[in-house]
């Protein structure tokens, strides 16, 4: 085991904080797949509307590689199959069926049983089940390539962001489920799996696992600052990258032959009132509206999947996503304060030392919303987009050369080892209202369509 203090990085303290209880979630009716979160995927629908389909029924496959094939989380009837831009399908809504329960099965499994087989069986059973796009790979962060074997794996179970759901919590009592999905892991790579958890996490070691421990503020959990102190990305490297809670979700199927039924998310931040802060068992696919109803506070509010620097808007009639394992939520803040940043701010919160409140230190949680206090304005060296990054990254100079499209000084500035997600922290004390992550995520798109 090896531990890393990482001396870079800034907490948000924002109020919202979910309580470590889990509730049962109750069994839905309405249930949803949307193909627009698997990026660069261009699916070949296998149903239409109206059509009647088995839990583990074929959905959509990949044009690209019709092997890897998204299944149905339950069974019902196809309600709706919705079209977004140049008729991609952006959400496939499934109408289940309560008085009816038929499932496709899979070979099963034991923890023991998975080291007898061969990497090429292992990845076919995985992209039959529909679990493979669980595995994402550095660089780019896309669904990982099956024939190329990684140099190395990492699973993230640290939670340095505001409110990311604590694992250890998650964990409890699928302890056997971790450990098979980390066994199938280990087939993957002739290197190692490496379990990053951040200090003061209730897990313990696992077998074919090296345990990493880091400490420090955000984003000591993010994958590349990982990825970055033990086993660093080097020219056409390729590393598997893969969230903790969906290593269970792999051993679940391996040890029952059926897909995974249920997932705990997080639902926090200061939007959602006080009694429904906490963790939920849901169902994988299942629709959200009837607990984000009862749960939400406030005339307008803004509801995240994922955490509050790094995670996508959605509706309030949202399902389980196959991603992500937690949900915040914050008011649509759009007052504007008199005389602006004139005013000594005893009350407003910053990440900068110019208002009075974060000179005298409050350190309360903050009730933060969307207001982001200014306009966009133009670009200006000041350093505080490095002043929280851990990474050996030259921000501004990055930030320039993706607006350049100078693909070959981007490489030069090691955007191979960076996800966009990685800049959000400096998208958000950047005074300059610029959306970093955006710059990024464009670069890195631009250098894998050119190619390396």
């Amino acid at each position: 085991m090896a531990e890393f203090k990482i001396k870079k990085g800034f907490d948000i303290n924002v109020a919202g904080k979910p309580a470590p209880d889990i509730d049962e979630y109750a069994s839905q009716e309405l249930f949803a797949v949307y193909p627009s979160e698997f990026e660069g995927l261009k699916p070949r629908l296998k149903i239409k509307a109206g059509d009647t389909v088995k839990r583990g029924d074929v959905l959509f496959e990949n044009k690209k590689n019709e092997k890897m094939v998204f299944r149905s989380p339950c069974y019902g009837t196809v309600k709706a199959i919705n079209l977004g831009a140049r008729r991609f399908p952006v959400e496939i809504l499934i109408e289940r069926d309560l008085q009816r329960e038929e499932s496709i099965k899979f070979d099963t499994f034991t923890k023991d049983s998975i080291q007898s087989l061969s990497r090429e069986k292992l990845v076919e059973h995985l992209l039959n089940s529909g679990l493979w796009p669980l595995i994402k790979q550095r660089p780019f962060s896309k669904i990982a390539d099956p024939d190329t074997p990684p140099k190395a794996v990492f699973i993230n179970a640290a939670n340095s962001a505001p409110f990311t759901a604590d694992f250890g919590l998650i964990l409890k009592g699928d302890e056997e489920a971790f450990q098979t999905g980390i066994n199938a892991l280990a087939k993957l790579t002739e290197g190692k799996v490496h379990l990053c958890k951040s200090a003061g996490n209730t897990i313990g070691d696992f077998k074919n696992a090296v345990s990493h421990t880091f400490t420090g503020k955000h984003p000591s959990g993010n994958t590349s600052v990982h990825i970055n102190r033990i086993s660093p990305i080097l020219p056409h490297d390729t590393v598997y990258t893969i969230a903790a809670q969906d290593v269970i979700l792999i051993g679940k199927l391996l040890m029952t032959g059926e897909l995974p039924r249920t997932k705990i998310i997080a639902l926090g931040g200061p939007a959602i009132n006080e009694e429904h802060r906490k963790y939920y068992k849901v169902q994988l696919g299942a629709n959200l509206q009837p607990l984000f109803g009862k749960a939400l506070e406030g005339e307008e509010v803004r509801l995240i999947s994922g955490n509050i620097l790094w995670g996508d808007k959605v509706n309030s009639d949202t399902c389980v996503r196959f991603y992500g394992s937690e949900f915040f939520a914050l008011e649509e803040d759009r007052s504007r304060h008199f005389m602006g940043w004139t005013m000594p701010g005893l009350f407003q919160y910053s990440a900068h030392r110019v208002n009075v409140s974060s000179i005298l230190g409050f350190n309360h949680p903050w009730k933060l919303g969307t207001n982001l206090h200014g306009s966009k304005r133009a670009m200006v060296v000041t350093g505080w987009l490095d002043k929280h990054q851990p990474l050996n990254i030259m921000t501004d100079y990055l930030m320039r050369a993706c607006l350049a499209h100078d693909t070959d000084e981007m490489i030069q500035l090691g955007i191979l080892e960076t996800d966009p997600e990685d800049f959000a922290l400096a998208s958000f004390v950047d005074p300059h209202k610029t959306d970093v992550c955006g710059i990024i995520k464009r670069g890195l798109e631009e250098i894998e369509e050119e190619g390396i």
